[in-house]
């Protein structure tokens, strides 16, 4: 069995191999839940998003269907943008098998908790934007954070070569701790794989 996961632009890219230990790690060894992640683009997803539930859905050998969008820009926060997906889903929206999850108000959020590691890694002392990594918000999103931790260093960063190195499995749930979001996207996913969900 699998669970498709649909996300905007590179998310997919840097969240796929991590999302996959995940699970991996959290699911019953007899019945191994497989991660599928794609990537649909924000007008794509709202123009499309039922059909490919539905067809996703309809397939025998898949547990359910996540829909991972950003709050940043398009919406005002991750329940708006929770129940925009759902609206776009139409009537897939809601069946029991789909999730709508936002990351607030970028998945770049859910690697600030590991900002002092970051600028280590990347030769730089910084100190960090503040706060809860969800509550940065969209005046100035946690990816400008990072850009301008990444540019001090001369570096550039790159969503999806520094995401996949950062949001490890084990990264995840430590991340999961401080990003109320992240762990309700992550318990979906083990709910689907039958797994014990985060505290």
């Amino acid at each position: 069995m699998r669970v498709v996961v649909l996300c905007e632009g590179s998310t997919e890219k840097a969240l796929r191999q991590g999302l996959r230990e995940f699970v991996q790690d959290g699911a019953p060894r007899r019945d191994r839940l497989g991660i599928d992640t794609r990537s649909l683009e924000g007008p794509l997803m709202r123009r499309k998003l039922g059909r490919i539930v539905e067809l996703n859905l309809a397939k025998a050998d898949v547990a359910g269907v996540v829909a991972l969008t950003d709050v940043y820009p398009g919406f005002q926060n991750a329940n708006d943008a929770r129940e925009r997906l759902r609206q776009f889903a139409g009537d897939a929206g809601e069946h029991a098998n789909f999730r709508a999850h936002a990351a607030q108000y970028e998945v770049e959020a859910w690697l600030l908790p590991f900002w002092d590691e970051i600028a280590k890694h990347v030769g730089v002392s910084a100190k960090s934007p503040g706060g809860q990594p969800e509550a940065i918000n969209n005046q100035r999103p946690p990816s400008h954070h990072l850009n301008d931790l990444y540019k001090r260093a001369k570096q550039r960063y790159e969503k999806v070569i520094d995401g996949a190195k950062w949001l490890t499995a084990e990264r995840l749930a430590e991340a999961a701790k401080a990003c109320p979001e992240l762990k309700s996207f992550l318990n979906s996913l083990l709910e689907f794989a039958g797994a014990e969900a985060l505290p």
